[in-house]
């Protein structure tokens, strides 16, 4: 597989992979490297979908030995209860992910309230022009592909700002290249924005 220097730092996760650090999410990745600090050793990290989360939480899971909760949003609140008790009592680090503010989970027991209140809460930011052109790196270097530079300026000038609008036009411009049998160059970009633009696919929020 060719590779392709990322300017920008990229945290090894268990299977090879990873993900990219920011501004956008650099403080996020601060926080998970210094989990021994967490006050009653939970923190909950919510950001938009696409944003990395999942994978955030994987490397942090290798390297600190804790928990974590995908969705934590749709959670059982007794669960969730025990779960945070648990963590607690064996001084583990728990690791809460959600797309919604906690404001936004519905819980309604009482002591789960006053604990997830107590956690550390963090989020991840909108992606900056370096995330935007890392993620569109990545996606194609993974595929053995790069993507021109007149092509990513193109994009990061027009594009919706999104996690979730970077993944699907990266989707859109591999299945365009494949079809076309053409490299992804500025071409194959403003074919793959145009597709979004007319309204032709929607773009998840």
């Amino acid at each position: 597989m060719s590779q392709i220097a990322l300017p920008l730092e990229q945290n090894p996760s268990p299977d090879g992979d990873g993900y990219l650090v920011t501004a956008a999410n650099a403080e996020v990745h601060r926080y998970l490297q210094n989990w021994r600090e967490w006050p009653h050793h939970t923190m909950i990290l919510t950001g938009p979908e696409a944003s990395g989360k999942s994978t955030m939480a994987a490397t942090f899971e290798a390297q600190s030995g804790g928990l974590f909760l995908d969705d934590a949003d749709q959670c059982d609140d007794t669960e969730m209860f025990h779960l945070w008790n648990r963590a607690n009592a064996e001084k583990k680090p728990l690791l809460l992910l959600s797309e919604k503010p906690v404001s936004e989970w519905g819980v309604s027991l009482p002591d789960l309230k006053s604990r997830l209140a107590a956690s550390l809460h963090r989020e991840i930011g909108p992606p900056d022009q370096a995330m935007i052109e890392g993620l569109f790196q990545k996606y194609f270097a993974v595929r053995g592909l790069t993507i021109s530079q007149d092509a990513l300026r193109y994009l990061e000038k027009r594009m919706i700002r999104s996690y979730a609008m970077v993944r699907q036009l990266a989707q859109k411009m591999d299945a365009l290249a494949i079809e076309t049998k053409k490299p992804v160059n500025l071409a194959i970009a403003k074919s793959a924005l145009g597709y979004f633009d007319s309204g032709d696919e929607k773009v998840d929020s």
